[in-house]
Formats: C-alpha cells, structure tokens, sequence
C-alpha cells in the first residue's frame, strides 16, 4: 500500500496553481514522518510540534519568527534532503508528483479538478506500471483541509475511479485508489506538511524561476525511460517550453 500525502500552492494565483506531493510506502511513513520531527527538533527556539510550512519557514513567520535566517534555510534544505532521499533504514524511497497548472491556458476546465485529477493520474500511472512488474500495490490519497472542495473532489474520486476523467482529457479509469481522498489538519500530519513544501516548491520554479529546493527535488519525481511523468506541466504550448517536464517530452 501506498499513501499519496497531498498539499496545494497558489490555489487562489491568477497565473499558476499546482498540487503536489509524495507517494510514501506504508512501511516507511513513520519512520518518514520520525525523520522530520528530528529535523524540527535541532532548531531548539521553536516548539517540536511547529508546522513544517515552506513559507512560514522560509520568511520567518508565526512560530518560526525569530529564527535566524540561516537556520531557517538549513531546515528548509534539510526536510528538502528528507523528502528527495528519504530515511535510513527505509524500505523505498518516496516517489514524488506535482502538476504546475498555468491559469491563462486552462479556462475551460475547472481549476481544482483538473489539477487534482491530473496529479492523481500520474500517481495511478506509478502504481499501474510497478503492478505491471509483479509488484503490486494500492493506493489512498491524503490531503490537506480544504474546506468546501472535500466533498466535491470525494465525488470526484468515485467517478475518476470508475470512468476516468472527468474533464475531458484522456486519462482512464484510477483503478489503483481504494477508496476516496482522506482530508487531515496539516497541523497534526508531518507527511502533509512535506507534501506543502513540494508543492511550494513546484509553484515557485514555474511561477519565479527559483530553482534552489526544486533541483533538490527533481530526481524524485517518477520518471520512466528518461521522461518524468511525476512533474507535469499544464501550459499551452508546451511542446516549446523548456521545463523538465515538457523537456522530457
């Protein structure tokens, strides 16, 4: 069994909004989760239980205010370090995905579902082609609070399940999920807190062109035969973009 820990970034941008995350095999998640704890509890001037948030961290923010800014940029790249190459002692690595979805491209299909959708696409792809190799495995998605979206992206999930897409693009049933998207207070789950700074990262490479954590991150992406099918990016176009994504293509 897998557990795909889920986060947005820039939900409400005007040009950008992308999902992103990683997919944790279930030996490895408390050990995943013990691993960042250990990280959080080197930085003695903040409470062991403080969010691992990329922007708090990154700016100083709430409970990380205070903190001198080298330190918080060791512990940005530390917990980048954990999420690309995982623990020791871990039965696999965690594979990660993320969809980039550029706003001005995609006004004919709703935002939240298509980017969600594709991302989960990607992860059932993941699952498909290792079931394919003998090693067989499901999946449950886990994702952070959102409010009104629960319930739509639940009903969502049966459909993606049985029918695929719900949007129109050609993405076939998500067989590999069993059951609909569980939702959690990102506050009390240290895998969702990494899935933020996936998704934080992800949305600020294609939104600034800041590279730092994302170089970090990009060999974790699920990749096959040199095109990384774990980082998707959403954009008219694409065939010209220069991205690693659309570049693998």
């Amino acid at each position: 069994m897998y557990l795909l820990f889920l986060d947005d970034s820039g939900k409400t941008h005007k040009t950008y909004t992308v999902v992103g995350g990683l997919a944790v095999h279930e030996q490895d998640v408390w050990g995943l989760s013990r691993a960042a704890d250990e990280i959080v509890a080197r930085v003695p001037s903040v409470p062991d239980d403080v969010e691992i948030h990329a922007d708090s961290i990154r700016w100083g923010k709430k409970q990380w205010r205070g903190v001198a800014n080298a330190e918080r940029q060791r512990v940005l790249n530390e917990v980048a370090g954990l999420i690309a190459g995982g623990y020791p002692g871990q039965v696999r690595k965690p594979v990660l995905f993320a969809t980039a979805l550029h706003v001005p491209s995609n006004v004919h299909y709703p935002v939240t579902e298509r980017v969600h959708e594709e991302t989960f696409s990607r992860c059932n792809g993941f699952l498909s082609r290792q079931a394919a190799l003998g090693d067989r495995h499901r999946c449950i998605a886990i994702l952070d609070q959102t409010g009104r979206e629960e319930q739509h992206l639940q009903n969502q999930m049966r459909i993606w399940r049985s029918q695929g897409s719900t949007t129109g693009v050609k993405i076939g049933p998500m067989a590999s999920y069993v059951e609909v998207p569980f939702f959690v207070d990102s506050r009390r789950s240290r895998l969702v807190q990494l899935a933020d700074v996936v998704a934080n990262t992800v949305f600020r490479f294609y939104l600034r062109g800041d590279s730092e954590l994302f170089e970090t991150l990009l060999p974790a992406f699920f990749t096959l035969d040199g095109t990384i099918h774990g980082l998707t990016h959403l954009v008219a176009g694409y065939r010209t973009c220069g991205c690693p994504a659309c570049g693998s293509r």
